[in-house]
């Protein structure tokens, strides 16, 4: 696909209703993109049947958005990012669920 092409497409592309925003960013922080991000987690799960052996562990993907949950991690090749914690199948390196890490939750002591 073309540059412009994709700059069309990405003109008219939203995954939030914008006059529903301000009060779902009070209650979550990835309510931008969360009911996209969960129907792709749900149709990852349905859609594989996985083996004997999963792990979780977490990845930082690495972004220059500006954003709430956007991490410096110094450890890290890539200093900035959004974190996400995974569950992958070990044989096949597919994803089977996955969430943000949203920094640390203030409801918590």
């Amino acid at each position: 696909m073309c540059r412009d092409r994709f700059i069309e497409i990405l003109r008219f592309i939203r995954f939030d209703k914008k006059s529903q925003r301000s009060e779902r960013l009070q209650t979550d922080k990835f309510a931008l993109i969360s009911e996209t991000w969960n129907r792709f987690i749900s149709n990852s799960q349905a859609c594989y049947k996985l083996h004997q052996n999963i792990t979780v562990d977490e990845q930082l993907f690495p972004t220059k958005a500006r954003c709430r949950f956007t991490l410096y991690m110094a450890n890290k090749p890539h200093k900035f990012g959004i974190k996400f914690w995974l569950a992958v199948d070990v044989q096949s390196k597919y994803i089977l669920n996955a969430f943000p890490y949203m920094g640390k939750d203030e409801t918590r002591c």
